[in-house]
């Protein structure tokens, strides 16, 4: 069976009605009561005609709808047909072939259109024909009434035009396909997005680029439906609609038995689609929106975010690699700040969580930091870039001379306990993006390859990519490669070293390294990492304030205050500021169990408890020696 596809110059649209819909059907019925009496009456064409067209009917099946049409609203002139039955006492084909004078036939043809587009059903008789009954969305469309397919009502919508701001290609794929339409060619045009938000609005402003309504079904809504590819292309030629499908219900696009429409528009990311002869592939990759893209996006999702300081806008902006689909929800939930949006943009990353992380709900601030001020500004520097770099590589020379390693990758090595953790909680809080913590137990594995695998489905993943990533102990997962190769073992070993490198210098996200042991390191993966920040023990001075700060958290400024000698003494002990803040919170349970307020005793005891762990804790003389002469 052929069907001409539709011009473009038609442009169906719901308006588009010619003949009046009332006297049309009248005509028909005058047509129909004259074929009684014997004559023939030739009517203008109107929407049996346009209905003929479209789907290439028979004369003998439109003469069959306009009798099922008009018996519908006629009784009177369908008991006049049936005494032409007066056996079956049914309208049958049979009656219709002989009243038009068509060849004597009892059943339609088993490749009739009106069966393949499921427009009439036969529902048999026992003298061998069939009743005929029409589809009630065929009824409906003959009436002028446009409306869904019952299978697809409730499941199937309309896409409705919006102002795009983004520029995608909208403007060229139509001229193309609007130019093989012309040739008459079919077209499927796959958009590759896995933003299904972003896609339809693709979709719809291509539609309105072809003059054509774009018909969206969500993805799986008609799976249960055995007859929804047949349905949903018929309601496509009624209305001059569009299909508009997810990747994984391509099906739809291609009916059994039938053409499907001369447009189709499926969309999401996956494997190649399958060659399909009557149609030809146009794939075009949808890019999620730039920094000026998406904060345009707020504004038109969420015109109230213009009283939001600017800054905070741009931050908002420039910070979260959010979707059309992510900002459209969190503007549905009405924020009423930048801060707010930003915790509603986090949350729904949160429930796709690779199992290999957990997240660290940090809320250091910069002031929360007691480092040298040369280390301190490395770090700002990191936080800097990891905000600027969105605008840096969306310049196409830049983009050009660095093809891989746009991610950002820092390594903060260190003694145990210096500040490395807290520094990484710090520049995720200031981005305002969640600190996911790798849990290289998980990640590590003792089979060949499987290490690389799973730290690919992690940088994979849309949540990793949208936070800032923490690798503790990074020596553990790039240590140095082995340089005598004496076995199998040691080869698998540097193979599996040199795929994570590729991997994490291909990776487009955030990645900060943390390391006591910076010398384990292979020296060609420190090669590759561009910010290197070197932690060193707190001196006394720094140790000091460490002290002051914790515990002004834990006793309040008025004690702090009081043990300001105190802390002096205790700033003479080497310490990490990890040791001091365990020992300060000690003290408070110690505190509390003794009924009393914290003194230096108690707090020497603390520390010394805290440095015993790793062989230098305090002896008694020691501690007398640092208690001497206080009260």
């Amino acid at each position: 069976m052929s069907l001409p596809p539709l011009p473009i110059e038609e442009r169906v649209s719901p308006d588009a009605v010619s003949p009046p819909l009332g006297p049309e059907r009248v005509l028909q019925s005058q047509r129909i009561a004259a074929a009684i009496a014997g004559q023939v009456l030739d009517l203008p064409g109107g929407r049996l005609t346009q209905l003929a067209e479209r789907f290439g009917l028979a004369a003998l099946d439109a003469d069959v709808v306009a009798i099922l049409w008009v018996g519908a609203f006629d009784p009177e002139l369908r008991a006049r047909l049936i005494g032409g039955e007066p056996t079956t006492g049914q309208i049958t084909v049979r009656l219709i072939a002989a009243l038009f004078g068509h060849p004597p036939r009892v059943r339609l043809a088993s490749e009739s259109a009106l069966l393949l587009w499921q427009m009439v059903s036969e529902h048999p008789l026992i003298d061998g024909s069939a009743a005929l009954s029409l589809d009630p969305a065929i009824l409906a469309w003959l009436e002028g009434e446009h409306e869904l397919d019952r299978c697809l009502a409730g499941r199937a919508q309309l896409l409705e035009q919006r102002e795009l701001p983004i520029a995608w290609p909208v403007e060229a794929l139509a001229r193309r396909v609007q130019e093989g339409l012309r040739r008459g060619q079919r077209w499927r045009l796959h958009l590759i997005s896995e933003d299904p938000l972003a896609a339809r609005w693709c979709a719809a402003a291509f539609g309105a680029e072809c003059g054509l309504l774009v018909l969206a079904v969500p993805s799986g809504a008609l799976r249960a439906e055995p007859d929804a590819a047949v349905r949903l292309q018929r309601q496509a030629f009624l209305d001059g609609c569009v299909p508009c499908l997810a990747l994984e219900d391509a099906a739809l696009s291609q009916p059994c038995g039938v053409l499907p429409f001369p447009i189709q528009i499926l969309h999401g990311r996956g494997a190649p689609l399958e060659v399909a002869p009557e149609l030809h592939d146009l794939v075009c990759e949808l890019p999620g929106p730039d920094v000026e893209e998406r904060e345009r996006l707020w504004r038109a999702l969420w015109p109230e975010c213009a009283a939001w300081p600017a800054q905070e806008l741009a931050d908002l902006a420039l910070c979260h690699e959010a979707g059309v689909a992510d900002i459209a929800a969190v503007a549905a939930s009405a924020p009423a700040s930048a801060g707010q949006a930003a915790e509603a943009l986090r949350d729904r990353l949160r429930g796709e969580l690779n199992p290999l992380v957990h997240r660290i709900d940090g809320r250091f601030v910069w002031s929360d930091l007691v480092l040298p001020p040369a280390t301190e500004t490395r770090l700002r520097e990191i936080a800097f870039e990891a905000r600027e770099r969105a605008r840096v590589w969306a310049d196409p020379a830049a983009a050009r001379l660095f093809p891989y390693g746009r991610g950002l990758v820092a390594l903060f090595a260190g003694p145990p306990g210096t500040g490395k953790t807290m520094a990484a909680q710090v520049i995720a809080a200031d981005l305002g993006l969640d600190l996911l913590a790798v849990d290289l137990s998980a990640v590590i594995s003792k089979w060949v390859g499987e290490t690389a695998q799973h730290l690919q489905e992690l940088l994979s993943s849309r949540a990793a990519q949208r936070s800032v990533l923490f690798f503790d102990e990074a020596d553990a997962l790039y240590a140095k490669r082995v340089e005598e190769v004496r076995d199998a073992q040691d080869r698998f070993a540097n193979v599996d070293t040199s795929h994570l490198m590729t991997a994490l210098e291909a990776y487009p996200g955030i990645v900060l390294l943390a390391s006591n042991l910076k010398g384990n390191i292979d020296s060609a993966f420190l090669r590759r990492i561009r910010h290197v920040v070197e932690f060193a023990r707190p001196d006394a001075a720094a140790r000091a304030e460490i002290w002051r700060r914790t515990l002004t958290g834990l006793f309040g400024a008025t004690t702090c205050a009081a043990l300001a000698s105190d802390i002096t003494r205790l700033a003479q002990l080497e310490a990490s500021g990890a040791q001091i803040k365990t020992s300060a919170l000690s003290s408070v349970f110690a505190a509390r169990r003794a009924r009393q307020q914290p003194n230096l005793t108690l707090l020497a005891q603390m520390l010394s408890r805290e440095l015993a762990k790793e062989g230098a804790g305090l002896s008694t003389r020691d501690l007398a020696a640092l208690t001497e002469g206080v009260p």
